[in-house]
């Protein structure tokens, strides 16, 4: 992250890395359905089995689950106050009241 403060005002302007690794990370399930369509309708036709394909569903289902339970927790975090920089464990301990060693 970079970090560019002018005048009282502190601006956190995503690295190049941190854009990448944004648009894959938003862009990779979407595009993980689109071959999961693609390769279904190509084992359709030629009469393979569905079990793998059933099983990635049930895969790319839960991956959704956990990919919106961790947006919640960070929506969370970000409305009590906590930016990223501060979530490690010790921070974290420290603004719940617990000391670590």
């Amino acid at each position: 992250m970079i970090v560019r403060r002018q005048g009282g005002l502190t601006e956190f302007i995503p690295s190049p890395q941190e854009k990448r690794d944004g648009i894959l990370r938003d862009h990779t399930l979407d595009l993980l359905a689109n071959l999961d369509a693609r390769l279904r309708r190509i084992e359709e036709r030629q009469g393979i089995e569905p079990d793998a394909a059933e099983a990635f569903a049930g895969l790319m289902a839960r991956i959704k689950r956990e990919e919106i339970e961790a947006g919640r927790i960070n929506r969370e975090l970000m409305d009590a106050g906590y930016l990223h920089e501060d979530l490690s464990a010790a921070a974290l301990a420290a603004q719940a009241g617990r000391n670590q060693p």
